[in-house]
């Protein structure tokens, strides 16, 4: 004699079994979220870290451009000075009597300007002049993002 089973839709699931796919459904759906905001996480990230390397080539520019500007002018460095005495990257307004400086000063935080930095015309910048053209530059800039100011230093030396 055959041993016949009953029709498959007759069949019952053991009690224990009940909800069980329900459970790993929703346990896959935790571990899919966890690593989509893991992923969304270092996207943050990234993009902080290329924002501030692309304010860091800008400021490394800018420094560069006042730099050449005291190369031409080399007979005149001891005029560049800026706020020598002074704490860089705090609060307050830059003043020089040089207009190269003065020029420089404005393009900083243009906003017309694509290469320019955020806040830094409210930041002191620094150009100090040691013995023998000694060039110790600060650039400062505070993004709106930023609870602290970032600064940028260029250190050279200009033979007269």
């Amino acid at each position: 004699m055959k041993n016949k089973l009953p029709p498959r839709a007759t069949r019952k699931q053991p009690q224990s079994q009940r909800g069980v796919m329900l459970i790993e459904a929703l346990v896959a759906i935790a571990i899919f979220s966890f690593a989509i905001l893991g992923i969304v996480g270092l996207q943050a990230t990234a993009i902080r870290t290329v924002r501030d390397a692309d304010y860091r080539a800008k400021a490394s520019l800018l420094a560069n451009q006042i730099v050449g500007q005291m190369w031409v002018d080399r007979f005149n460095v001891p005029t560049y000075a800026l706020n020598a005495a002074d704490v860089p990257c705090s609060s307050g307004t830059n003043a020089t009597g040089n207009a190269a400086v003065t020029s420089w000063l404005s393009g900083l935080s243009d906003p017309t300007n694509p290469g320019s930095l955020p806040g830094a015309t409210d930041l002191k910048q620094q150009i100090v002049v040691g013995p023998s053209n000694a060039i110790t530059l600060t650039l400062c800039w505070q993004g709106p993002q930023d609870a602290t100011p970032h600064n940028f230093t260029l250190t050279t030396q200009i033979q007269g």
